[in-house]
C-alpha cells in the first residue's frame, strides 16, 4: 500500500495490492530468458530450443501473479521438436503451495490458459528428438486482469474476525463457511 494509506479491513474482509507481476523461478538460460516484471499487466516472452542439444531442455518456469492470470502462445515454429507446458495454480507468490493442473504438448499458435487462482506457474520444456535440421522458437504473452488495490470478501472455507490489514484463517479441517465469514463459529461441519 501506498505510505500513509490504511490497508485495514473490516471483519470478514482482507486487503489485496492486486499489484500484478511476473516472476522466475529457476536458471534463465540465453535461448530461455526470464525478465520479472511488476506492475504491468501483460508482457511478451521469446525462447527457442538448442538444436545443438539433443534431448530435454528446460526454461526457467514463470509465475503470473495478479487477477485472472493467462499466458497464450502467438507464434510456435517447430520441425524435430515438440513444446510441452507445465501448469500449476498456486496459493502464493512463491508458488510454495500449489495444485498441478498437468502438462501439455502445444503444437501450435493459439493454445491459451487461464488460471482460477491468483498465481499461475508455467514452465515451458522443449524435446529435441532429432537435432539434425531441428527448430524450435515460441513467442508467448502473459497477462493478468487490472483490479484496483483495496479490501476482498474473505474466501469460503475462511473467516476474519478483526479490522487491521491481517489476512482471513483457514476454518479447522473439514469445516466450511460462507464468503465473509466474521468468526470461527462461522465454521460448520456440513450434513
Amino acid at each position: 500500500a501506498e505510505e500513509g494509506k490504511s490497508c485495514a479491513c473490516g471483519a470478514g474482509h482482507f486487503f489485496e495490492d492486486n499489484v500484478p507481476m511476473l516472476s522466475c523461478s529457476g536458471e534463465s538460460s540465453e535461448t530461455c530468458p526470464c525478465t520479472p516484471s511488476v506492475g504491468s499487466n501483460d508482457g511478451t516472452l521469446s525462447f527457442e530450443a538448442d538444436p545443438s542439444d539433443w534431448d530435454w531442455q528446460s526454461c526457467a518456469s514463470i509465475i503470473i501473479s495478479g487477477v485472472a492470470p493467462r499466458v497464450t502462445v502467438t507464434s510456435l515454429q517447430v520441425q524435430n521438436v515438440q513444446l510441452y507446458a507445465y501448469l500449476d495454480e498456486c496459493d502464493d507468490v512463491d508458488c510454495s503451495s500449489y495444485q498441478s493442473v498437468g502438462s501439455t504438448s502445444i503444437s501450435s499458435a493459439g493454445w491459451e490458459y487461464q488460471s482460477s487462482t491468483r498465481h499461475l506457474r508455467v514452465r515451458f520444456e522443449w524435446y529435441v528428438y532429432s537435432s539434425s535440421g531441428a527448430v524450435g522458437s515460441v513467442v508467448a504473452t502473459w497477462s493478468t486482469t487490472s483490479k484496483a488495490p483495496g479490501c476482498s470478501q474473505c474466501e469460503a472455507d475462511t473467516y476474519k474476525t478483526t479490522t487491521d490489514a491481517a489476512g482471513c484463517t483457514a476454518c479447522p479441517s473439514n469445516a466450511v463457511s460462507a464468503e465473509g465469514s466474521t468468526s470461527l463459529s462461522a465454521c460448520t461441519c456440513p450434513a
